[in-house]
C-alpha cells in the first residue's frame, strides 16, 4: 500500500473523492484543494475564494466537454479547457455536496434540492416540503441503464426521470426504519447498497420489499461504489470493504467480504494508518484508492493480469493455510512442473502438489535436513531435491515420503548442490556441489570428478550445461571447465586467449539453436560448441545484480531473470521487454525462469507465476494504457498549464526555433498506477532509431529541424502502449528579427563585395591601359637619328593607289579574321597585300592617319562589342573575351578607354550587363 500526505505534495491532508478523467489521471478532492496524480508525480490547484483561502473540496466530476467541476465548502467551481484555474459558477447554488455528469448536463445536490445545469440554464427542483428543510438535502447521484437517474435524499431514495421531469421516492423507510441517514449507495442488478452513518450498510431489494444489513461492516458507512460486480464501501471508524455479492444477495450472508484494508491488517498491501476512511473507489482493474481522515490518499498500486500465480488446488491464499494450498506469497527458489504434479522448492521447506489425486504436503527444512531449494529434478521415478546446505533428497511421490542416497553417496547428504541435470547421453544423473562432479549411472554406480583427480577448474561445480554434442560446460568459482563426450573425461582445454572461461559464479543455458550462454549476472556470454564463435551479448541496459543469473530461450527471445523484473531480448541484445508487478508478476526477486512448451514459468520472492507465449504476444499489442509525459520542460523552464492542457488532450507540443530548437526535456510514464520503480522505457524522433530510457530518466530532445517531428514512446518492448506527440518547431520571435539583420547584412556584404570588384577591376584597367599607352608609345618611337616622316621620303604612293590598298586591306581583314590572331604584325598584311612595310605604315599614317594598332584594333573592339550582345560575357570574363578578339591584355583596357572613352566595366554597367 502507498500512502500519500502533504509531505509528498497533496494538497490537504484529508482526502473525499478520487475521480478518474478522459485521460486516466486521478483527481483527488481535499481539505486544501485538489491534486491530479499520475502515480509518480502529484500537481497541485487551489481553488480560493476572494480572500485568497483555500476551498475544502468534497467532490468532483467531468463532464464529456471535458470541463471539471468541484463541490466546495463555498459554493460551484468549474475548470474548463479554455480557463485554466478553478473559477467560481453557479453563485446560487450555496453548498453543494453532490455532483454527477450526465454528457454535458451536470447533476448537483446540495441542501436545496436538485440542480441541473446543461451548461446554459440552470434547473431547481425541490425534494421536501421546505426549500430549506433537511427533507431537501440531496447526497447522491447514480444513473441506471435506461437513463433514469437514482439520488439519495435525507432518508430516503428517489428517481427522477430526465424525459417527463417526475420524481418518485421508493419508501426506503418502510424496509430500514425511519432513523437511517442515508449517505452513498449503489446498484447491482435489481439490489441496491445503501450506507448509512448510524445503521451501517443496507442490501435493499425494492422489486421483492425486502432488505438486511450486511453483517461485518461498521456503523458509519461514507462511501459506496461498484466495481464490475463487487460493492466497495468505506466506514469511518472500520476501515475500507469490497464486497463480492453471491447468487441475487437476497438472503442475508449472501454478501462475503472479499477484501479489508484497515490498521489491523496483517498483509502490508491491506494495511492503513486509520480506520476513518472516507472515500473508497476500486479501478476495473483492481488498483483501490482510499481517501482517509487526516491520513492522506493510500492506494494499493496496479498489479497486472498478464502473469497469473500457480494455483494447484484453485484458491489463491496470501499465507499457507493447511500445510499448501497455493504457491502465493512464498519465497518460490525452484519448481519442476510434470503433469498434474508440482514441485515447489522454497526458502525454507518444499511444496509437492498433485491435482489428480488431491495430494498436497508441505516438507519444512527441519524434514528436509536443510534450506534453500536450489534444484529439482526428476529421475528414475523419483523427484532429487538439491539444497543450498542440505545436500540431496529423494522425493517419492506415490508414498509422498523423502530419503536420503545410500552408500556410498553418502557425502551428497550434506554438501551444497549448485546444480542437477540428465545427461541426454546416457541419461546419468550429474550433481555439482561444493565436493566437485557426481556422476551417477541408472544402474547406481558413479564417478566423482574433483580438482585433484580431474582437471575441474577449482573443484566447486555451479552450474551444468550439455551442449549439443553431448558435451557438458561445467562453471564454478574459478571459472569454466570442459567434459568431452568423446573421451568421457574431463579434458583440459585450450580456451582461445580473449574467451570467457576465467569468469566466476556462470550459470548456462543451452538455446533453440545451439548456442551455448553463459551468465554472471551483469554480463551474457555466448559460444557454439566449436568455440569458434563467441563473444559478450551487449545489453542495451545496465544490470548490477550479480545473483539474477538464471535465464530462459523461447527461440524468437531470450528471457533473463534480474533486479528490474523479466527481460526479454533478442540474439543479439536489442528489442528489449521488461515484466513485472505491473504485469502481474508479484516480488521484489526472481530465483528461477523455464519455458515448459509455450508456457513461460518464473519463480518470485512472492510465489510461482506463469504466462503464454499467446497471451504475451496478445498483450504486446492490446495493452491498452498509454504512455504519458510529465515533468515537461522547454529549455530549463516547466511548460504552463496551457501547454500541459494540450499536451494531455491533443497530445501536441510547439517548440521555437533560433538557429536551433528550443530544447525539450519529458519523462515518460505508463498510467496504469503500478510500481514505476525501475520500469524501462524507449522512444525514438520520426523514423529513427529506438532509444532505451530508465523510470526517472529525462528524454532530451534537441537540434530538430524547423516543420513538424514526431515523438513516440512506449514502454519497452510493448507496442499497444504506445503514445505518439507532435512537436511543432516554429521560428520564434528573436529569431525572425535575427534572420531579418541576417539577410541585411547578407545584402550588405554583397554590395560593398560588388562595389569591392568593380573598384577593383576599374583601378586595375587603369593601370594596364597606362601601361599599354606606355608600351604603344615605345612601339611607335622612331629610331634614334631619324625624325618625322623622313622614313616615308623615298616612298610616294598616289591617292588612287592608297584608296585601292586600303579596300584589298579590309576585304582580307574582314574575309580571314585575321584581327583574332594577337601575334599579327604590319609586316604580315603587307606580305599578303604585295608590299612593303614601310609603303603599307605610310598608307596608314599619310592616308588613313592613325597607325597600324589603331586600325587593326578597331576591328577587335568591334568583335569584343558583338560578343557581348551574343551573351558570350555569361560563359567568359571580360580578360578571356577580349582575347578571343585578338587583343592582348596589355593592350585592350587602354584601347577600350581611347577609344569609348571608359573602361570596359564602365560600358558594361552602362549597358546593365553583370558579370
Amino acid at each position: 500500500m502507498v500512502n500519500l500526505t502533504q509531505r509528498d505534495g497533496l494538497a490537504g491532508e484529508t482526502v473525499y473523492r478520487v475521480m478518474t478523467d478522459h485521460n486516466g489521471y486521478k483527481w483527488i478532492a481535499t481539505t486544501g484543494g485538489v491534486n491530479i496524480f499520475n502515480g509518480r508525480h502529484l500537481m497541485t490547484m487551489r481553488i480560493e475564494n476572494e480572500k485568497g483561502q483555500s476551498l475544502e473540496v468534497r467532490e468532483l466530476c467531468e463532464t464529456d466537454d471535458h470541463s471539471v467541476y468541484a463541490a466546495t465548502t463555498e459554493g460551484l467551481y468549474c475548470l474548463t479547457l479554455a480557463n485554466h484555474q478553478f473559477e467560481h459558477v453557479l453563485p446560487e447554488i450555496e453548498r453543494p455536496l453532490a455532483l454527477m455528469a450526465v454528457g454535458d448536463t451536470l447533476y448537483i445536490g446540495s441542501e436545496q434540492g436538485i440542480h441541473i445545469y446543461d451548461g446554459k440554464q440552470l434547473k431547481h427542483i425541490d425534494i421536501g416540503v421546505s426549500r430549506q428543510g433537511l427533507d431537501n438535502i440531496v447526497r447522491h447521484f447514480q444513473r441506471d441503464s435506461q437513463g433514469t437517474v437514482w439520488f439519495l435524499g435525507r432518508h430516503d431514495l428517489y428517481t427522477y426521470d430526465p424525459r417527463t421531469g417526475s420524481i418518485t421516492n421508493k419508501n426506503l423507510p418502510t424496509l430500514i426504519g425511519n432513523k437511517a441517514t442515508l449517505t452513498q449507495f449503489c446498484m447491482l442488478g435489481d439490489r441496491f447498497f445503501i450506507g448509512t452513518r448510524n445503521n451501517g450498510l443496507y442490501s435493499v431489494s425494492l422489486s421483492q420489499q425486502e432488505a438486511h444489513t450486511v453483517d461485518g461492516i461498521g456503523k458509519i458507512v461514507l462511501t459506496v461504489s461498484l466495481s464490475d460486480s463487487l460493492v466497495c464501501v468505506g466506514t469511518d471508524g472500520s476501515g475500507a470493504y469490497v464486497l463480492e455479492v453471491r447468487g441475487k444477495g437476497q438472503e442475508k450472508g449472501g454478501e462475503v467480504v472479499k477484501d479489508h484494508f484497515s490498521m489491523n491488517a496483517t498483509n502490508s498491501m491491506r494495511r492503513l494508518p486509520t480506520n476513518a476512511v472516507y472515500s473508497f473507489s476500486r479501478d476495473p482493474d483492481g488498483t483501490c484508492w482510499i481517501g482517509m481522515v487526516r491520513c492522506g490518499l493510500a492506494y494499493k498500486p496496479h498489479n497486472g493480469h498478464l502473469f497469473h500465480p500457480h494455483q494447484p488446488f484453485g484458491a489463491v491464499q496470501d499465507v499457507m493455510a493447511d500445510s499448501a494450498a497455493a504457491v502465493v506469497g512464498m519465497n518460490v527458489r525452484s519448481f519442476l512442473i510434470r503433469g498434474s504434479q508440482s514441485v515447489i522448492g522454497l526458502q525454507d521447506g518444499l511444496v509437492l502438489f498433485d491435482s489428480s489425486r488431491q495430494v498436497r504436503r508441505f516438507f519444512s527444512a527441519e524434514q528436509l535436513g536443510g534450506h534453500i531449494v536450489n534444484n529439482i529434478v526428476w529421475w528414475q521415478g523419483q523427484y532429487y531435491i538439491g539444497m543450498y546446505d542440505g545436500g540431496v533428497r529423494v522425493l517419492d511421490p506415490l508414498t509422498v515420503s523423502l530419503s536420503s542416497l545410500a552408500p556410498p553417496l553418502s557425502p551428497l547428504k550434506s554438501t551444497t548442490v549448485g546444480d542437477m541435470k540428465v545427461s541426454p547421453v546416457d541419461s546419468s544423473l550429474w550433481v555439482g556441489c561444493t565436493d566437485g562432479l557426481f556422476v551417477i549411472k541408472p544402474d547406481g554406480t558413479f564417478r566423482q570428478f574433483t580438482e585433484q583427480n580431474s582437471h575441474i577448474t577449482g573443484g566447486i561445480i555451479i552450474s551444468i550445461t550439455f551442449d549439443s554434442l553431448g558435451n557438458a560446460w561445467l562453471t564454478g568459482a574459478k571459472g569454466l571447465s570442459l567434459y568431452s563426450k568423446s573421451t568421457g573425461d574431463m579434458v583440459e582445454t585450450k580456451f582461445p586467449d580473449d574467451f570467457f572461461h576465467h569468469e566466476a559464479f556462470m550459470r548456462g543455458l543451452l538455446g533453440h539453436d545451439g548456442t551455448v550462454y553463459m551468465r554472471t549476472g551483469p554480463q551474457l556470454f555466448f559460444t557454439n560448441s566449436q568455440m569458434s564463435r563467441y563473444g559478450e551479448i551487449s545489453l542495451p541496459i545496465r544490470l548490477t545484480d550479480k545473483w539474477c543469473r538464471s535465464m530462459a530461450d523461447a527461440s524468437s527471445r531470450l528471457w533473463l531473470a534480474s533486479e528490474r523484473g523479466l527481460l526479454g531480448i533478442d540474439s543479439e541484445g536489442r528489442n528489449i521487454i521488461q515484466l513485472g508487478e505491473g504485469e502481474g508478476l508479484w516480488g521484489d526477486q526472481i530465483s528461477e525462469v523455464s519455458i515448459t512448451g509455450d508456457t513461460l514459468w518464473v519463480a518470485t520472492s512472492a510465489g510461482l507465476f506463469f504466462t503464454t507465449q499467446h497471451e504475451l504476444d496478445q498483450w504486446t499489442v492490446r495493452q491498452g494504457r498509454q504512455v504519458t509525459l510529465y515533468n515537461v520542460r522547454k529549455g530549463s523552464d516547466l511548460i504552463s498549464p496551457e501547454e500541459m492542457t494540450l499536451l494531455s488532450n491533443q497530445h501536441k507540443i510547439r517548440l521555437t526555433w533560433n538557429f536551433t530548437s528550443q530544447p525539450l526535456q519529458v519523462e515518460p510514464l505508463l498510467l496504469d498506477y503500478a510500481r514505476q520503480d525501475g520500469r524501462l522505457y524507449e522512444y525514438k524522433i520520426d523514423d529513427g532509431q529506438w532509444q532505451i530510457v530508465e523510470d526517472g530518466q529525462v528524454i532530451d530532445v534537441r537540434c530538430l529541424l524547423l516543420g513538424s517531428h514526431q515523438l513516440t514512446v512506449r514502454q519497452a518492448g510493448v507496442k499497444g502502449t504506445e503514445t505518439i506527440y507532435q512537436l511543432t518547431v516554429i521560428p520564434s520571435v528573436v529569431a525572425w528579427i535575427e534572420l531579418a539583420l541576417f539577410i541585411v547584412a547578407i545584402i550588405l556584404l554583397w554590395l560593398w563585395w560588388r562595389f569591392r570588384k568593380y573598384t577593383k577591376v576599374v583601378i586595375g584597367e587603369h593601370q594596364m591601359t597606362e601601361e599599354a599607352l606606355i608600351e604603344e608609345m615605345k612601339s611607335l618611337t622612331p629610331e634614334r637619328g631619324s625624325g618625322g616622316e623622313a622614313k616615308y621620303q623615298k616612298v610616294r604612293v598616289d591617292e588612287d593607289e592608297c584608296a585601292d590598298i586600303v579596300s584589298r586591306m579590309k576585304e582580307y581583314i574582314e574575309r580571314e579574321r585575321v584581327f583574332t590572331n594577337p601575334d599579327l604584325k604590319m609586316k604580315d598584311l603587307a606580305d599578303v597585300l604585295h608590299l612593303s612595310a614601310p609603303k603599307l605604315s605610310q598608307v596608314f599614317n599619310l592616308y588613313l592617319n592613325e597607325n597600324y594598332y589603331e586600325f587593326i584594333n578597331r576591328y577587335r573592339l568591334d568583335e569584343f562589342k558583338r560578343l557581348i550582345e551574343a551573351g558570350e560575357y555569361k560563359r567568359f570574363t571580360i580578360t578571356a573575351l577580349s582575347e578571343q578578339c585578338g587583343f592582348k591584355k596589355s593592350n585592350f583596357f587602354s584601347t577600350f578607354r581611347k577609344v569609348e572613352g571608359m573602361t570596359p566595366a564602365e560600358y558594361l554597367k552602362k549597358h546593365g550587363v553583370s558579370v
